[in-house]
């Protein structure tokens, strides 16, 4: 385990893991609650972990690039809004969603040539053509999208894809936890926007949905940022598809939600053209 922990892989892991916590009780949370309100407790709750981290390891909370840490803030906002309120609908599965916002990848890889000048090699385009397919697949033969969730997902995944673009324009001397607090009140503040409409006092059974939200998704984004510090990034970005399985996985021992065939078969082929993007790019 401290080997994996080490070379980045374990800490990817326990990322993938909180965010499926996150995932999951975002949609238990969804019954009792408005999605942006959830939302809204995940990022305030993330903004706290990431002030605590900073604090105990020394780092700063400045960003010195403010151009592109507003701007990855605010895509990253808009690839948030799309899966929570997804999340918040029974319209789609949340192992369909989270195989749906695993396309990022493949977004990045499609938009670093025109954002960030970089060329695209064809192995890399044949994972994209793969991964496609695997959409079209989850979403059945008849491209059936899910009282119109799975586009929005899709959307979600081309706007984090943009995040990750300014993100990488950043670069590395800005502290992961600045950068999480940054896009964590961005965030917090529009959704809690989003939310005041609806706005419902909390009842004591969403108190446990909310906190695991709130605090899996701020311990998920401390935990990728120890992971990519230590780790190379095409590996860890292949890692990062075990999250699909795990949500998947957990949906089916606490919802008893069992994917069909073509979600299934979907869900696999994203995830490979994922990894050979990841690997190959």
């Amino acid at each position: 385990m401290r080997a994996l922990l080490r070379n980045g892989v374990g800490w990817l892991l326990l990322s993938e893991l909180s965010y499926t916590g996150m995932r999951l009780a975002t949609r238990a949370g969804a019954g009792q609650l408005p999605w942006a309100e959830i939302a809204a407790a995940r990022f305030f709750g993330g903004a706290i972990v990431a002030i605590v981290s900073a604090r105990l390891q020394g780092k700063s909370l400045r960003v010195t690039d403010q151009k592109n840490a507003w701007l990855r803030s605010a895509f990253g906002t808009g690839g948030a809004l799309a899966l929570f309120s997804a999340l918040g609908t029974k319209q789609i599965s949340v192992g369909d969603a989270t195989t749906l916002y695993a396309t990022t990848p493949l977004w990045v890889a499609m938009l670093s040539g025109p954002v960030l000048r970089e060329k695209v090699r064809g192995p890399v385009w044949a994972g994209v053509a793969v991964g496609f397919v695997g959409v079209a697949v989850l979403l059945g033969a008849q491209f059936r999208w899910s009282g119109g969730a799975g586009p929005v997902v899709l959307l979600g995944a081309v706007s984090y894809a943009l995040a990750l673009l300014r993100l990488r324009r950043m670069g590395p001397h800005e502290s992961s936890e600045a950068i999480a607090l940054h896009m964590s009140l961005f965030a917090g503040c529009a959704t809690l926007l989003v939310a005041l409409p609806e706005l419902k006092p909390v009842q004591p059974r969403a108190y446990l949905p909310l906190a695991i939200a709130a605090l899996s998704g701020g311990f998920g984004q401390v935990f990728v940022g120890r992971a990519y510090a230590r780790g190379r990034a095409a590996t860890l970005s292949a890692v990062a598809y075990s999250g699909v399985v795990m949500t998947y996985l957990f949906e089916v021992a606490l919802f008893h939600s069992v994917p069909e065939w073509h979600q299934a078969a979907g869900a696999l082929l994203v995830i490979a053209a994922g990894v050979l993007v990841s690997l190959r790019g």
